[in-house]
């Protein structure tokens, strides 16, 4: 697929999981980058149609992030992944920022991940 996906994740093996998940569903323009402070210059760079972001960064608020990119580009869409430990509270900011979809952060069931992409994709198209 030709959609241009950002990864905004520091961890050194789970964001080349995602992507590696992403290229078995035949995505092929994936970039990884791993700080926050790094991401909102690539952003405007690269022109992502889609990020995938952590919801914890070592350098920078997620949140904070996700509302930054979206008043500057309110057009991408984007996934949040979180912790398993996450409050109702936090899901609830990241989708008042902006943000559509916030998933748990799981290796092995990407089920929702993977349902958060489907929509997405299948609402660009429309």
């Amino acid at each position: 697929m030709n959609t241009k996906i950002m990864i905004i994740d520091a961890h050194p093996v789970y964001a080349p999981k995602v992507a590696g998940f992403l290229e078995s569903l035949t995505f092929k323009n994936i970039v990884i980058i791993a700080r926050g402070a790094k991401a909102m210059e690539a952003v405007l760079e690269y022109k992502p149609d889609m990020i995938i972001l952590s919801a914890t960064l070592p350098d920078m608020d997620g949140l904070m992030l996700a509302k930054h990119i979206k008043s500057q580009m309110p057009a991408i869409a984007m996934i949040v992944q979180t912790g398993l430990l996450t409050s109702q509270d936090t899901i609830d900011a990241f989708k008042t920022a902006g943000v559509d979809y916030v998933c748990p952060r799981r290796e092995k069931d990407w089920s929702a991940f993977q349902e958060a992409l489907t929509d997405i994709v299948s609402s660009k198209a429309r």
